[in-house]
């Protein structure tokens, strides 16, 4: 090996070469990113076969991606709508109301889901010439799902036929109300369905009831509300889905539709795999393109450039301005703005839209920081959290998935209005099922109702058994993801999925982590080790509470983004060693486009080896040529003889050096590697990293989620 490469310790890029090293006993939880423990080998022959970088080849492995080719290049394969065993009885009554002038409601929800999904029935059923009306609940007048008061709105509204789409799967009596009081109903869900289908199937015969309980392949189990809309749009208009979406548009009826669907399922934070995968990717290559007037007006008033779209956009700007007209009061200016047809109409839709996203955001602000100061006087000790206060019904679901990501527990937040019944919101961190915990705890005990899915449930809670509710919850083993061990040499999931020198983290690697994605649940963000690297400078940005940090490694400069980053970053000084686990983000802004790394995990590293450290015990080997062992303490050198021997260890685990008759000895002929291929060096990494951890815990750090990036933004969450 050259001079040169064996003191920068750089060889070929994204090599994590499995090779032997003597260390013995080595395990995948050994290592800080993923990547390290996939087979050289087969990345070289997934690479060649995909014509794809090795490095993108080892992120597919280390996931353990079943299709790899698909998995890059997903199509919109969602399966066919006949499996969903009630799907043509539904649309064979659609059909008829259509034939016969019947008034069909469809009766939606209030958030994201249920808005995007009664935007899709409206559509879908006006393309085929439907008298259709749409009927959206106001969350605190009429609480979640159909209600008998609901049905009579329909009927008021002279409807015949009613089209439930994100609810009513748990609304046996409304649906028997109905019924008595002649509508047929259509139940399109995709919520748990409780007892309900068991406990009343007498009320449900003959009600077809578009759900994956009632479906012939698993593929429909984790559609959202508006994905299930959406599969019902395509088996009532079949070929007419290639319909120009409007005269002269440059997408189709079809296309427009999925875009929907797509921010329906991001919204409802359903699971990025499958059909659901394919169906938010190529919903956003359409959102990029579509001139629909009120998408346009809404990306204005977010202040997103719609050609660089991304799931980030989505989830930080325009989801949160939907989702606040239905928390604050009525979802109807959301749906509003996904239907205006004309320029005005959509630009005073979207502005009423903006005006309750800001009165949400106070709101919040409020809400979260009375919370915090709730639990954090008691905080959980073995389950979960009830936690309750006088704030606005809307921003429930946000407190809970706040107090879920500090406390790392389900939580359940609950809106004290002074009445005999608390309403309220469930979050739980990732790993934890709140749809489980609340049926586990509720089990028995009267006087509290709930219903959603694995990641977000809504409930009631009478006051006379809100105490017994709280001690149920903060009792429940399953209000916690699984243990693991930390510190202790337990076993402890690799941090990243893949390292990075400073080098390489550039903006070239975008376009294969935009292939990646989208991400979220099911497919975190892509995650990259940087370190050690040495700390320029960190300058507070915006309020004061994020970090800019400029760090340098071997003459390469890099700039790093930490969001709600730990009072104690900020005292970091120049020249302090330090280590991240980063994302990368594209961002847009009047036509500049910039690629931000931002930090989920920062560590300030004492008494870990660099790369500098590497080059100076290499350049004294080279001078000596051969390094008796028992004189590694008499060198002079900046470190220890022990951080010598590692060094002089993992050169020879990498091939630079050869450890015979108790000397060491350069190898003039060494290939080039990275010192970060070395396992003992992770090894040496990994203890530099759990000792920070240490701490930081003992300061009151606490790491960010890498795969619910929330809080940890500028911007606002979803939930």
């Amino acid at each position: 090996m050259s001079r040169e490469g064996a003191e920068r310790g750089s060889g070929s890029p994204g090599g994590n070469a499995h090779t032997p090293d003597g260390c013995g006993g080595y395990q995948a939880q050994d290592v800080l990113w993923r990547t390290a423990v996939v087979d050289p080998d087969a990345a070289r022959a997934l690479a060649a076969r995909l014509c794809v970088p090795e490095r993108v080849a080892c992120w597919l492995l280390a996931r353990d991606i079943a299709d790899p080719d698909a998995w890059l290049r997903p199509g919109l394969h969602v399966g066919q709508p006949c499996a969903f065993t009630d799907m043509a009885r539904a649309v064979e009554r659609v059909r008829w109301a259509v034939q016969a002038g019947e008034r069909v409601a469809v009766m939606g929800d209030y958030d994201v889901d249920g808005v995007t999904a009664a935007a899709i029935a409206w559509t879908a059923l006006t393309r085929l010439g439907a008298d259709c009306r749409v009927i959206l609940p106001h969350r605190v007048r009429d609480g979640y799902g159909l209600t008998p008061a609901l049905v009579d709105r329909a009927r008021e509204a002279g409807a015949r036929l009613l089209l439930t789409v994100d609810n009513g799967v748990r609304a046996a009596e409304a649906v028997a109300y109905a019924r008595a009081h002649g509508l047929d109903v259509i139940v399109t869900d995709h919520h748990e369905p409780g007892d309900d289908m068991q406990r009343a199937a007498a009320l449900w015969h003959g009600v077809p009831v578009v759900h994956w309980c009632r479906a012939s392949h698993p593929w429909v189990r984790d559609l959202s509300g508006a994905g299930v809309a959406w599969t019902f749009a395509r088996a009532l208009l079949g070929d007419a889905l290639d319909q120009p979406l409007a005269a002269g548009a440059a997408v189709s009826l079809g296309d427009w539709l999925a875009a929907l669907a797509a921010l329906g399922t991001l919204a409802d934070v359903m699971p990025l795999t499958g059909a659901n995968r394919g169906l938010v990717k190529h919903g956003l290559a359409v959102l990029r393109t579509v001139q629909h007037p009120g998408w346009l007006a809404l990306c204005r008033e977010a202040g997103v450039d719609p050609a660089w779209l991304g799931e980030d956009d989505l989830m930080w700007s325009i989801i949160p301005r939907l989702n606040a007209a239905g928390r604050m009061d009525s979802a109807e200016d959301a749906m509003a703005v996904l239907l205006a047809e004309d320029p005005a109409a959509a630009a005073a839709a979207a502005a009423r839209v903006g005006q309750w996203h800001a009165l949400r955001r106070r709101e919040t602000e409020r809400a979260v920081a009375e919370a915090l100061a709730w639990c954090r006087a008691a905080p959980p000790q073995a389950g979960g959290l009830v936690v309750s206060g006088a704030w606005p019904l809307g921003v429930a679901g946000i407190v809970a998935a706040k107090l879920a990501e500090v406390f790392g527990c389900a939580a359940v937040v609950l809106c004290d209005d002074g009445s005999e019944v608390l309403r309220g919101s469930g979050r739980g961190p990732a790993g934890v099922s709140v749809y489980q915990v609340l049926s586990a705890c509720c089990d028995g005990l009267d006087g509290v109702a709930f219903g959603g899915h694995e990641a977000a449930v809504g409930c009631h809670v009478r006051r006379d058994v809100l105490a017994e509710f709280s001690r149920r919850v903060a009792a429940c083993p399953l209000a916690r993801p699984g243990a693991t061990a930390g510190a202790d040499g337990g076993e402890t999931a690799p941090a990243a999925d893949d390292v990075l020198p400073l080098a390489e983290a550039n903006e070239a690697l975008w376009p294969w982590v935009e292939a990646m994605g989208p991400f979220g649940p099911g497919n975190p963000p892509l995650t990259f080790y940087i370190g050690p690297v040495v700390v320029e400078r960190v300058v507070p940005m915006g309020d004061g509470s994020h970090a800019r940090i400029h760090v340098r490694e071997q003459g390469i400069a890099a700039e790093w983004v930490w969001f709600r980053a730990p009072a104690a970053v900020f005292h970091w000084q120049p020249g302090a060693v330090a280590a991240a686990v980063v994302t990368l983000h594209r961002n847009a802004w009047q036509g500049r486009v910039r690629y931000q790394w931002r930090v989920v995990r920062a560590w300030r590293l004492r008494g870990v080896l660099t790369r500098e450290d590497f080059a100076y015990v290499y350049r004294l080997l080279r001078a000596r040529r051969r390094l008796l062992q028992s004189e590694l303490g008499n060198l002079g050198a900046r470190r220890s003889e022990r951080e010598v021997a590692l060094a002089l260890d993992t050169f020879v685990e990498l091939g630079f050096a050869e450890r015979t008759d108790g000397a060491y000895h350069v190898v003039e002929a060494a290939q080039p590697r990275d010192l970060r291929e070395s396992r003992r060096y992770q090894r040496h990494l990994w203890a530099a990293v759990r000792r920070a951890e240490t701490r930081g815990v003992e300061h009151g750090f606490r790491e960010q989620n890498p795969f619910d990036p929330g809080f940890s933004a500028t911007r606002d969450p979803v939930s």
